[in-house]
């Protein structure tokens, strides 16, 4: 008809579906090779092969997950095509839609017997991603509504589409302009940023609220694990408790202006507390800028609530925060932190060792950067050394001090700390004092096991004896067999040269610290899954990152159905392909993390890196120095 509005009009092609039977590969392209085989070239000392029992060298195969792939689809048609007749100003657009309502709105539309339905907008009632729509008659022009997602309440004005994305934008760490991005290229209206902030401030109070109840329950699980080890204790004592600590920052250089810290019990493996330190407010800064006088700040500032909690330098974060945790862990727990595991890196030892008044704070160190420092020291004296030794060779290359043996003498090191561990809370003296024994004594046997000698017995006197000896020589005497060869050691030079490093790293106070066998490794993981939800690349405020602490606990505890119950606080609960997903990435996680924990896929991972580390050493001899910053 002459005049008449062009009507939005789309009708889509079925797709058809393969339905046949797939062929299925041949049994040789189906094999894999096997993923645990390490290149020949690359090394098995028999200290590696000692640590593999029967039921860890048999051959495991997890199920494969198979990532999510998404179908190709065609985001713009071709306006040529007789099938498709729209208007573009429109139809190009893009809305995220509840089936419920959009089926709702269908069963009641009205529709006269020579009319058509047509879709109009109320552009005036939309709110973030929601979108007003109403299905019209075009004879008695009669509409039903049509609104593309429900509300969070009855009463409230979010709107549950604005809140999910806004939580999503949270937990993937794009943020609102990941999400503006995201909307801008879908041809979609995006939430303003004072509606996107005011979604996180309710979203905040329901992580945070929910990461509370896990820590609280953490409390109570190692509380009842105490008792159990000690019946002597009343229910309502105060248990003292061992702990991991250890500060994470926002951004890399220690300038950055908020900071995590987390406690980690040693027994459980939970996290029992954790605090935020900002020195910025977004809010201030703005409103500072907004106000004429400082009279009228002042005034603004009486009602605010500030961000900022901490005025010190970026590297003091971590000692207040230690400060924090200790302070209330009595009034959250009932407990004391009495065995603090830190990695030696600031003074928060320091700050709360007299903070129990009579009863001291003890510290423990982190085997694994204990482990670490032996590769430092040997690094740092390599770089010390010029010229030659007594021998007139210097102190690196093919058969000397090279990379790869220091790696090999860090990993002895460890090994040599952590079979001598005590698997007890609180062990005596005396088993104390028999454990740094043997760790010092496996300490010195490698050094004179890995540095040639004329006489053999002399060498390897320190070395364990038996047939289930790490060492060939002492296996050989043993067994009357002659396997062993002195090829692979270092010139009798190094003797002297790496005694001194050997005998600083075997301090009775360092391996005291050291009996437990504790490690960071639980505040590593958590500090990851803090800075997966703010990478550092990017500016976050305070509250941001107090929802990337708060989310990364019930994660860390709960895995990824943890969402379900914050959801579930949100009033935007999850539904049947929420529950597949959370559920499949939380058995990707499980199975990944089994798989690791295998020795066979430990010696197999140790093997690549030090293939990868031979292989570097070689390329760098072969090419001479060609970066070095002010050379060139």
């Amino acid at each position: 008809m002459v005049g008449e509005k062009s009507r939005s009009v789309y009708r889509k092609k079925r797709k058809r579906y393969f339905s046949g039977r797939r062929k299925q590969k041949e049994e040789s392209e189906e094999t894999a090779p096997d993923v645990y085989e390490i290149a020949a070239s690359t090394p098995s000392t028999s200290r590696d092969e000692n640590q593999l029992s029967d039921s860890d060298s048999k051959e495991t195969v997890g199920s494969s997950r198979k990532k999510m792939k998404y179908a190709d689809e065609e985001l713009l048609l071709d306006s040529t095509d007789e099938e498709y007749t729209f208007n573009t100003e429109e139809s190009e657009e893009y809305r995220l839609i509840n089936v419920k309502n959009l089926s709702t709105a269908l069963s009641k539309a009205h529709v006269c017997e020579k009319g058509t339905l047509t879709l109009e907008e109320d552009k005036s009632a939309r709110a973030g991603l929601m979108s007003q729509f109403s299905l019209q008659c075009s004879s008695c022009e009669e509409s039903s509504p049509l609104p593309t997602s429900s509300g969070v309440t009855q009463r409230g004005k979010s709107y549950d589409i604005n809140r999910r994305v806004v939580y999503h934008a949270i937990e993937s760490g794009c943020g609102y302009e990941g999400l503006a991005t995201f909307c801008g290229i879908m041809n979609m209206p995006c939430l303003s940023k004072p509606a996107y902030y005011k979604q996180v401030d309710n979203i905040l109070e329901a992580l945070e609220d929910e990461a509370k109840d896990d820590m609280r329950k953490a409390g109570e699980r190692l509380r009842q694990q105490i008792l159990e080890e000690n019946p002597e204790k009343d229910l309502d004592d105060t248990l003292d408790a061992v702990v991991s600590f250890d500060g994470t920052w926002a951004k890399r250089g220690f300038t950055s202006l908020t900071g995590v810290v987390f406690v980690i019990s040693v027994d459980t493996g939970e996290v029992l507390d954790y605090h935020v330190l900002s020195k910025a407010c977004q809010k201030c800064a703005l409103n500072k800028a907004k106000c004429v006088n400082e009279e009228e700040f002042e005034e603004w500032l009486l009602e605010h609530e500030c961000d900022i909690n901490f005025a010190g330098s970026s590297p003091a974060m971590e000692c207040e925060g230690a400060v924090v945790l200790w302070e209330r862990s009595l009034e959250r727990h009932n407990l004391r932190y009495r065995w603090m595991v830190s990695d030696g890196d600031s003074k928060a030892f320091n700050s709360v060792e007299n903070i129990y008044g009579e009863i001291k704070v003890e510290k423990l160190d982190c085997v694994g950067h204990v482990q670490k420092r032996m590769g430092k020291h040997l690094l740092n004296l390599k770089a010390r050394t010029k010229g030659k030794l007594a021998d007139g060779k210097p102190i690196g290359g093919i058969g000397r001090l090279s990379d790869t043996r220091i790696k090999k003498f860090q990993k002895d090191y460890g090994l040599a700390i952590r079979q001598n561990t005590i698997r007890k809370s609180n062990p005596g003296r005396r088993e104390v004092e028999v454990a740094v024994y043997g760790m010092k004594k496996n300490i010195i046997a490698i050094l004179h096991h890995n540095v040639e000698s004329n006489d053999p017995a002399k060498q390897h006197r320190f070395c364990p004896p038996g047939e289930s000896s790490w060492c060939k020589w002492k296996q050989d005497k043993a067994t009357g067999t002659s396997t062993y060869s002195s090829g692979n050691c270092l010139p009798d030079v190094f003797l002297d040269v790496l005694k001194p490093t050997f005998m600083t790293l075997s301090d009775s106070k360092l391996l005291e610290r050291c009996v437990l066998g504790t490690t960071q490794n639980p505040n590593e993981c958590v500090n990851s899954m803090v800075w997966v939800r703010c990478p550092k690349h990017k500016h976050h405020g305070a509250k941001v990152i107090r929802c990337a602490a708060a989310s990364a606990v019930c994660h860390y505890h709960n895995g990824a159905s943890s969402r379900l119950k914050i959801m579930e606080r949100l009033c935007i609960p999850g539904g049947v392909c929420t529950r597949v997903a959370t559920h499949a990435k939380d058995s990707k996680r499980l199975a990944k993390s089994d798989l690791q924990v295998m020795q066979k896929e430990k010696r197999r991972r140790q093997g690549e890196r030090l293939l990868r580390t031979r292989r570097e050493e070689a390329l760098r001899e072969a090419e001479g120095v060609t970066y070095e910053p002010g050379c060139f």
